[in-house]
């Protein structure tokens, strides 16, 4: 088993190979929308397509890492529960969007719907993690991760 500084290594190494991807995926992803918004309002499910399709995919390279780090099984369950959770809230969001603009829902149902989408998906990996924590000591938050970036972002500022 890996220790957390190994860890926040190997994850700080794959966001430095994946830099460049995800700044083309956001001009792409803001191109796109302005191109498609442009077109009808009917497009809005695929601008969220467009626009969360490329987190999910670096997301899932991250849950990927994050299941070669321990062995243990309930950790492998609830690493994959919280990808899941994250594509869950991607699918009911396209689905909402879907129905309201194919006048099968009202507005209200799609407000509360996104509304609690994104509560789930705010409070979900809060408690995941934390659980995550309990069975592996190692395990990295995303706190932990921010702090080695932005400290890894000021060293190499002052060394410049």
């Amino acid at each position: 088993m890996l220790t957390k500084e190994k860890r926040i290594e190997q994850l700080l190494e794959q966001d430095d190979s994946h830099w460049r991807w995800g700044w083309g995926v956001a001009i792409a992803t803001v191109v796109m929308t302005l191109v498609i918004a442009t077109q009808s309002k009917l497009y809005a499910p695929l601008l969220v397509f467009i626009s969360f399709f490329p987190y999910l995919c670096f997301e899932w390279r991250k849950t990927k890492l994050l299941l070669t780090f321990n062995e243990d099984a309930r950790y492998q369950r609830l690493v994959y529960t919280d990808f899941g959770v994250q594509w869950l809230c991607f699918v009911v969001t396209i689905c909402l969007l879907a129905a309201y603009y194919a006048d099968s829902l009202s507005s209200v149902i799609v407000i509360v719907g996104l509304f609690g989408i994104g509560v789930l998906s705010i409070l979900a990996p809060y408690v995941i993690n934390r659980n995550l924590h309990t069975l592996d000591a190692h395990h990295v938050r995303g706190k932990e991760l921010r702090e080695a970036r932005n400290q890894r972002f000021h060293e190499s500022k002052t060394n410049t």
